[in-house]
């Protein structure tokens, strides 16, 4: 499985619906996803010996989802996800969701 299959596997694992970069459905909570780095690591004599792949997902919900960020940081952990950091949280106004950012990382040996 590759990494951005298992983004998306774990993701879906939390009971909502999970797209890359956008969602057209009207859910009152969904995840969108994406890939923002993906490095060589790990070098050796100049070859490298790992990915590490960053990844950002957004949490949109318009009821309360703080135990949906929190089973989404103990889901990717257990999947080998690592420096998950949730950014500040915001209210959008004009779609009525609370949008709440994560960032996690994945290294790919």
């Amino acid at each position: 499985m590759n990494v951005d299959t298992l983004v998306k596997t774990t993701l879906e694992k939390l009971g909502c619906p999970v797209e890359r970069l956008k969602y057209d459905g009207k859910a009152k909570t969904f995840i969108t996803y994406q890939i923002v780095v993906g490095q060589d690591t790990h070098f050796s004599d100049d070859e490298s010996g790992a990915e590490e792949f960053t990844y950002r997902a957004d949490i949109y919900s318009r009821v309360d989802y703080i135990a949906l960020m929190r089973s989404a940081k103990r889901a990717l952990k257990e999947a080998g996800f690592y420096g998950i950091t949730f950014d500040p949280e915001v209210f959008e106004e004009s779609t009525g969701y609370y949008h709440i950012p994560v960032e996690f990382k994945y290294m790919e040996v």
